[in-house]
This record gives C-alpha cells, structure tokens and sequence, in this order.
C-alpha cells in the first residue's frame, strides 16, 4: 500500500475519535462532584 494513503486513513482515523470524544464530553451529564463544589465556590467571572 502506499504510504500516502496510509498517512491520510491514519489521520481520518484520529480524526473521528477526536470528534467523537468531544461530542461525548459534550453530552455528559454533570456529576454531584461538580455541582457540590460549585455551591462552595464563587463564580470566577462575578468575582472580579
């Protein structure tokens, strides 16, 4: 196979699982750790 064509399905491959990581983060629910720790702490933006 040439080279070329491997390089170019290499980087398609990487990619996809990058978008398809993203989107996964995207759609995660918040978890509690989140939200306990957001009641404790002041906004960032508000506290300047």
């Amino acid at each position: 196979m040439n080279m070329h064509l491997l390089a170019g399905i290499a980087v398609l491959l990487i990619l996809v699982a990058i978008s398809a990581y993203r989107e996964a983060l995207r759609n995660e629910p918040i978890s509690r750790i989140r939200m306990n720790q957001g009641d404790r702490l002041p906004p960032s933006d508000e506290t300047e």
